[in-house]
């Protein structure tokens, strides 16, 4: 027998291939308590022995090890103590029993290497959003239905997010890299049905075939984190991930303006179809993960069918009438009411199903139990919808109210990006060194706060001194709050519910970040119309600036036809009304993180970082590297060898010939 390698390693035997008297695996304990027991006693004790921190390799029949149960060869036995300082206790072990262990730290070296090929996944997802923050109106302009316009972002978001924990959970079944791959192919479909689109219903469907993948890739991203860095380490590693974020944030509505300004806004989705497909070359190179063992079959027989499409119902029924109240339909109208009973009925019926039926549930229920865990999927389902919002609005703001170009709006928006940027990766690095993360989250909640209440002071003469610093102090609090929550959600629970906590976390923030668009913009939308309709403005009028509202800075004609003549009085009241829409959703963002603050230090736990099998599990990682570039090795100089024997075969046979 070979030494153990990370296609052969006992810790990654499924269940349906040792055979149907052999329990199911639990991984969820540390390596630490393993005791290796092998079918084959005659192969196994001509094996050399191991001993790494721990993980003791005995054979069947001998029973002078200590009286603890042993298991069978990919099982894991259960020691939550040595798993999570304070909070395993509270975890049952229902639902990871069939799941296949694919933790696999790597030396630093490695996860270097691997970071630089996730992070092209990370900036297909966030360059694509963010280009289109800045060009949003342009294309509202452009096809003249700027009332739908913010259901270009929101049918990608609903998507993405009702697919996210699906996308989770398909990762612990299939294997990350496969389903990173995937979801990077759908994404590019999606995208390049988005460059031929000729009408806005077109491009918000295409959109949301977009969404589908999209909602992959972050969450993918923040798993195999997971998997091959230590607690303690990473949020030092998730914050190259935000920095990448921040970069396409960065960029993006600079793009996206130039785009929409010099070019045409098809080029955004241009861009991504051009790098995605370069993204599933380099994941298929760089990124050594453990496959997942088992037939097809088997496989797709544990999908949660049925928790998959309560999701993506839910979602749906949620979003589509908080898009439509007050624009297209009134509150009170069959269609509104009917969709929004019908979300919260799906919901119910979700948590229901989830928590009783499902083996392998898309978001097992009791995770909610947790303290620390509710505390941060509350939290973060406020700061997606603060997030996304200052993303999409600000920019807005800055064009409609100040009339600047989609160019300069992105520029004026970068400095809480870069702030952002900064608090981090700053917040990472202090995480790695002390352990503690609650009084990161906590500062900044405060700070960001703070920073939202002063933008709602803002208005069309407010000085960009004053925006640049406003910005900053936002970007300031809400750098500090990002990474260090997932790393809060991550220390409080087991290492089996490790995927499907990340991708629960990213759901609620997409989520909150979906619903965040949709309300604010009905609050907009709303405000000007409660404000302008008083001082005689005709509910026509009221349309053509919702539909295309940057054109009231010059006088615009569509084949002949006057869209804005406005007199400078009318133009002012135009301006203040969307100024008070603004403020509205800036207060209400300001009082969310506020809220943010008060039960994070009321709930939120701290938790210890280090765990006690992590040393054998990064001493373990670095062997299977090793063995893995062994086996590399050997395969090269047997064909090197092969082929140094085929040369005196070619060459006796070509004299033989020679002499004939």
């Amino acid at each position: 027998m070979q030494p153990t390698s990370i296609s052969d390693d006992p810790t990654t035997t499924d269940a349906a291939d040792r055979g149907p008297s052999s329990p199911r695996p639990n991984f969820a304990a540390p390596p630490s308590t393993i005791k290796r027991v092998d079918a084959d006693k005659d192969d196994y004790q001509n094996e050399p022995k191991h001993s790494i921190d721990g993980l003791e390799d005995v054979t069947m029949h001998d029973e002078s090890v200590d009286a603890s149960p042993t298991v069978k060869v990919g099982e894991w036995q259960q020691s939550p103590a040595a798993e999570i300082p304070g909070e395993a206790e509270k975890l049952p072990a229902r639902h990871g029993n069939s799941l296949q262990d694919q933790t696999n730290y790597l030396p630093v070296r490695q996860i270097l290497v691997v970071f630089a090929a996730m992070q092209l996944a990370v900036l297909l997802s966030f360059l694509d959003q963010s280009m289109l923050s800045s060009a949003l109106p342009t294309i509202s302009a452009h096809f003249g239905a700027g009332r739908n316009s913010s259901w270009v972002a929101s049918a990608y978001l609903l998507t993405s997010t009702a697919f996210q924990p699906i996308w989770g959970r398909f990762s612990d079944i299939f294997g990350r890299k496969l389903t990173l791959q995937v979801c990077i192919l759908v994404f590019t479909i999606g995208s390049v049905a988005c460059v031929v689109a000729q009408t806005m219903k077109q491009l918000i469907f295409f959109r949301a075939v977009a969404g589908v993948g999209g909602g992959g890739l972050i969450t993918l991203v923040f798993i195999i984190v997971s998997d091959i860095v230590s607690l303690k380490d990473r949020g030092k590693y998730q914050g190259i991930t935000e920095t990448t974020i921040i970069f396409a944030n960065c960029s993006g509505p600079i793009l996206g303006g130039v785009f929409a300004q010099k070019l045409s806004w098809r080029w955004i989705f241009w861009l991504t179809v051009i790098i995605a497909p370069i993204g599933i070359v380099i994941v298929q190179i760089f990124l050594p993960l453990k496959a997942v063992k088992g037939n097809m079959r088997t496989k797709l027989a544990q999908i949660d069918y049925v928790g998959s499409i309560l999701t993506i119902g839910a979602c749906t029924l949620v979003l589509l009438p908080l898009n439509w109240g007050g624009v297209t339909f009134a509150w009170d109208s069959p269609k509104v009411l009917g969709c929004l009973i019908g979300g919260l009925a799906c919901f119910i019926i979700f948590i229901l199903y989830e928590w009783k039926i499902p083996k392998i549930p898309v978001i097992p229920i009791y995770i909610f139990k947790i303290r620390t865990c509710a505390s941060v999927f509350t939290s973060t389902t406020i700061s997606g919808a603060t997030i996304l919002a200052q993303i999409f609005y600000v920019p807005q703001f800055l064009q409609i109210v100040r009339g600047v170009s989609p160019i300069r709006s992105g520029v004026l928006f970068i400095p809480l990006l870069l702030m952002t940027t900064l608090m981090v990766f700053s917040t990472g690095q202090g995480i790695a060194r002390t352990g503690e993360y609650k009084s990161f989250i906590v500062c900044g909640y405060v700070i960001w706060s703070i920073g939202l209440g002063l933008l709602s002071t803002l208005n069309e003469s407010s000085s960009t001194a004053k925006l640049v610093g406003f910005l900053v102090l936002t970007g300031f609090g809400q750098g500090q709050t990002l990474q260090s929550s997932l790393v809060a959600v991550q220390a409080a629970v087991q290492r089996a519910d490790m995927s499907v906590a990340t991708s629960t976390r990213n759901f609620l923030r997409s989520f909150g970040g979906t619903l965040s668009l949709a309300i604010a913009s009905t609050i907009i939308n709303n405000t000007l119309k409660h404000t302008l309709l008083p001082q005689a403005f005709s509910n026509s009028l009221i349309g053509k600036v919702i539909d295309s509202p940057t054109e009231i800075w010059r006088a615009t004609t569509v084949d002949g036809e006057i869209l804005f003549a406005l007199s400078p009085q009318e133009k002012s009241e135009i301006i203040a009304a969307y100024v008070k829409g603004f403020r509205v959703v800036f207060i209400m963002f300001a009082s969310f993180q506020a809220f943010n603050f008060v039960i994070t230090v009321i709930f939120m736990e701290r938790l210890n970082l280090v765990r006690k099998d992590e040393e054998a599990l990064k001493e373990r990682g670095t062997q299977m590297l090793e063995e893995r570039k062994r086996k590399k090795r050997a395969k090269q100089g047997l064909k090197d060898l092969e082929k140094a024997e085929e040369e005196p075969e070619s060459q006796t046979t070509s004299s033989v010939d020679h002499r004939r």
